[in-house]
């Protein structure tokens, strides 16, 4: 029995807590919803008041088609927001701010598609559904390619149907197909079609003519040579690239050479964006061969970058002492070369980051020595790995006749820096343990349409207790182009304006270069004359440890009605030559200028053998030409030269150069 009543007496105690708990939770679980529900009217209490009444308020904001920018970007644009109240003339201006914001970061055909404008009224308020059209590509025409098949043109677009047009990516396309050296001439143009409700892309281009077949007779007096080619830059209009050609070359001071260089070049290997490039060439020295893979940063947007390239030849090398061959060396060199980068930022402002290594063997043998020098060519087994870090501002800026005659040039304008850092070691298989470092900087600049500045240095230095072999080169280049504003003389879509009988485009151009070798005497040598850029003097007339050269220019570029018949008398021409092969029209055009240049320069060796008061001077005139319609035939220049300094005597004879270049 006593057990009985505890027991009741405990099943009680318990019954007492739980009604007591229950009493307790009762209590608060009615206080506390009360203070919680009346915060919350409270606060939309007073929102409502403050904002006007309840059925206007916005509920709910929802934005779709905002795939180049946040959510939280938009709204930041706009003053309708949730819990505001909804104004028809508040959300008209705020439909204009997103889309200026959108056409200031490059989205020009961006917009606000108010057919799909979602407002949905109800009794606790509105409800709203913004849809943003950025700018669809519905069709991409192009125009121009005759020869060049149009899916190559396609695919060097930064952009397809269906992509966001953006201002950027179109001017960077246009870049792009600039630097194919089948294309003279390009221009993307976009337009709103407001039937389709999506953005029209013409991409139109220029392209050079090329002849497959071709006999070039060199009549460059300090290298002579003929040639017979074929050569396709645009090969079945695929954009690849292949040449053949027997070469019979004689330098100055060399004996005659003959070659058999065969060349393919494959920008698209397998529709990727990696490109081949081999080349081999076959001369009585003994065989090159070259073979490079690449996968390069083909547009500011891309985040990697790759190469890989092998190299085997046999050279001849000549060292000169006083303007006379003293040794002739036989070189056999071997390389290879691999590296990898990753870039960081935006399409201007980046910085990457690199790994690489390079393997390169050389060894020499003497062939010839005529007389006592201080040659002393080492051979070299170098086996290096290091790292690159560097940073650029990139934009180009389109122009004409800086270094090309009428096809159309990207002139870079910003700045990059790279640092790369370097280490041999025998654990790799080096002949020795040093470290390496180069600095390279290169930058371009404009002031207005007309003056332009490119400059690029580069240091690189060996070491290992202490420095032992080091190398600077500098080159600035300033163009004053167009001196007089006269306007475009002539482009490759429309030839030579008409201005009268004679039309002009004046161009000043500056350009100083310098080369300084420092703990390489003995193994490398610089360079002074007519091979380099000083005009007037012999093919390699003075040579030392250090040199620095000024090159003063100015450039008359003729046009006119005069100079539009010469151009159009050799279309003619040109055009019946190949009526039994082509049966369309040929525009070579045909491009003279006049120079008039002043050249001055200084070579020594040493720390303090420079001699300020011994310059090597030359003045003279030239004249220039060029057919800026047809591919790979470069500059053909003539230009008297006046040597003006020992070991000439100053006179009115000139020296003639005459012969054909690469740049303007």
């Amino acid at each position: 029995m006593t057990d009985f009543w505890h027991i009741v007496r405990s099943f009680g105690i318990l019954c007492l807590i739980i009604l007591f708990s229950i009493d307790v939770s009762v209590e608060i679980s009615l206080a506390a919803p009360d203070v919680k529900t009346s915060k919350i009217k409270t606060a939309s209490q007073e929102n409502i008041s403050v904002l006007g009444d309840e059925a206007n308020t916005v509920r709910s904001l929802v934005i779709n088609g905002n795939h180049s920018f946040s959510d939280q970007q938009i709204r930041e644009l706009m003053r309708t927001d949730v819990w505001s109240v909804y104004d028809e003339s508040v959300l008209k201006a705020d439909f204009e701010a997103i889309t200026r914001f959108y056409q200031e970061n490059g989205y020009q055909f961006a917009r606000i598609a108010e057919e799909d404008l979602s407002v949905k009224k109800f009794g606790d308020g509105i409800y709203l559904g913004i849809e943003i059209d950025e700018g669809t590509i519905g069709k991409i025409i192009v125009s121009g390619n005759i020869q060049t098949k149009e899916d190559v043109v396609r695919r060097e677009l930064l952009f397809t149907e269906g992509d966001i047009y953006t201002e950027a990516d179109r001017e960077e396309s246009e870049q792009i197909l600039r630097r194919k050296t089948y294309i003279g001439a390009a221009k993307i143009d976009a337009q709103w079609d407001e039937l389709s409700k999506s953005v029209i892309v013409h991409a139109a281009i220029k392209e050079l003519l090329s002849f497959p077949l071709g006999v070039d007779l060199n009549l460059n007096n300090q290298k002579r040579y003929w040639m017979l080619q074929f050569r396709d830059p645009n090969m079945f209009g695929s954009g690849q690239s292949t040449l053949w050609r027997y070469e019979r070359i004689s330098e100055i001071g060399e004996r005659t050479r003959s070659l058999v260089r065969g060349r393919y070049h494959n920008p698209r290997l397998f529709t990727s964006h990696w490109n081949f490039d081999g080349e081999y060439i076959q001369r009585r020295e003994g065989d090159a061969l070259l073979v490079a893979l690449e996968r390069p940063q083909y547009t500011l947007k891309s985040r990697w970058s790759a190469s890989v390239r092998f190299a085997e030849s046999v050279n001849h090398v000549s060292w000169y002492e006083s303007a006379m061959e003293t040794d002739r060396f036989e070189q056999n060199l071997q390389s290879a070369f691999a590296n990898i980068r990753r870039y960081f930022g935006e399409r201007r402002q980046q910085n990457y980051i690199g790994l690489w290594a390079i393997s390169r063997r050389s060894k020499y043998v003497l062939l010839n020595k005529h007389s006592e020098s201080r040659a002393m060519l080492e051979d070299r087994d170098i086996k290096r790995v290091g790292f690159t870090v560097g940073r650029k501002h990139t934009a180009y800026h389109n122009t004409r006749f800086l270094e090309r005659m009428g096809q159309e040039e990207n002139f870079l304008v910003g700045s990059q820096y790279a640092l790369s850092l370097g280490y041999a070691s025998p654990l790799y298989g080096s002949d020795r343990a040093e470290s390496y470092a180069e600095l390279a900087v290169g930058s371009g600049w404009m002031k207005g349409e007309r003056f332009f500045s490119l400059t690029t240095i580069a240091l690189s230095t060996n070491w290992r207790s202490r420095i032992e072999r080091s190398v600077l080169q500098a080159q600035t280049a300033w163009f004053y182009t167009d001196v007089f504003n006269t306007g475009d003389i002539y482009t490759l879509e429309r030839g030579f304006r008409k201005n009268g009988l004679f039309d002009f485009h004046q161009t000043f151009v500056a350009q100083l270069k310098t080369e300084m070798q420092f703990g390489w005497s003995g193994q490398s040598q610089v360079i002074l004359g007519a091979f380099n850029g000083l005009r007037g003097y012999g093919y390699k007339q003075f040579n030392g440890e250090k040199m620095v050269l000024l090159n003063l220019e100015s450039r008359t570029l003729f046009g006119g009605t005069v100079f539009r018949k010469m151009d159009e008398a050799l279309a003619a021409v040109a055009t019946f030559v190949a009526r039994p092969f082509i049966d369309m029209p040929i525009h070579l055009g045909l491009i003279l200028s006049g120079v008039v240049f002043a050249d001055i320069g200084y070579i020594w060796n040493g720390k303090h053998s420079f001699d300020l008061t011994a310059p090597k001077r030359s003045v003279g005139f030239g004249l220039r030409s060029s057919l800026s319609q047809f591919s790979g035939t470069g500059i053909l220049r003539i230009e008297f030269a006046y040597p003006l300094d020992p070991p000439f005597t100053p006179s009115f004879k000139p020296r003639i150069f005459y012969g054909q270049e690469r740049t303007f």
